[in-house]
């Protein structure tokens, strides 16, 4: 029984299709019709499979989602949104490390949403890519977490907030150093401006990057092997943006922010 159900829910498109359709009411056959794109002898066969496996029920010319069948179905949609996530881009996911992301924030993986694979062109290996820098440019909030360093970061971070962009940054102590050692100028101009946070981690970050601003959400990781790559997985869903936030509040909670910064005498 327990594999019918399964092979029920997840070896027809068309039979997961119209359970995600009565979740959000019930409906007529003239309606799932329409709207699923079927005749009604293929969708037809598809109800009576539903109504024997006591998932959908008949009443009153409508078909809507048993009791059993809304809660099976609301535990479905998190899963298929989460293979969804995956299999848009498994040759990604399948190779960097994922277990690099919080345990909370991995289980909602499907916040991210549709994803799209950013690397740079080849003659910018060593920038950020451009579908991202255009759109960091026109960002009024940014976050980032960050635990490796980028020579690009320090210029463009000082010209965002010289445009009045909100900018938070989470890195390493080593990151930090290496700033305040060969990029103290600007790391001084930024700390200067009041829309401008710069705080240092005490925890081990093990993704490569978390970048969210008001306009999209771009996640970098590292191969399994250790190696870092300058790409990432950008998604512009809402919901992506929130899990952005909420990864940069998990490392918030174990930084110190830097206010002033002591430059090396020469």
């Amino acid at each position: 029984m327990k594999l019918e159900l399964l092979g029920t829910l997840f070896l027809s498109d068309k039979r997961k299709d119209l359970l995600l359709l009565l979740m959000e009411e019930p409906r007529n056959i003239d309606d799932i019709k329409n709207i699923l794109n079927v005749t009604s002898s293929a969708i037809m066969t598809q109800i009576k499979i539903l109504i024997s496996q006591g998932l959908i029920i008949h009443e009153d010319d409508l078909y809507k989602l048993s009791d059993i069948g809304k809660v099976v179905v609301k535990k479905m949609r998190p899963l298929l949104n989460t293979l969804e996530v995956f299999s848009e881009n498994m040759d990604y996911w399948e190779n960097h490390n994922i277990s690099a992301i919080p345990v909370h924030l991995l289980d909602r993986i499907d916040d991210l949403g549709h994803c799209e694979f950013i690397e740079p062109d080849l003659d910018r290996m060593y920038e950020i890519p451009q579908k991202i820098e255009e759109k960091l440019t026109r960002s009024a909030h940014v976050m980032e977490v960050s635990s490796y360093f980028n020579p690009a970061y320090p210029s463009t971070y000082v010209e965002l907030i010289k445009k009045g962009a909100d900018v938070s940054l989470i890195i390493t102590k080593p990151v930090f150093e290496r700033l305040k050692k060969e990029y103290s100028t600007a790391l001084k101009e930024y700390l200067d401006r009041d829309n401008a946070k710069i705080f240092v981690c005490d925890c081990p970050i093990r993704l490569a990057s978390s970048l969210v601003t008001d306009h999209f959400m771009a996640l970098s990781l590292f191969y399994k092997n250790g190696i870092y790559h300058n790409h990432a997985m950008m998604s512009l869903e809402k919901t992506a943006l929130k899990w952005g936030e909420d990864l940069f509040l998990h490392y918030m909670k174990n930084s110190k922010e830097i206010r002033e910064i002591e430059l090396e005498k020469t």
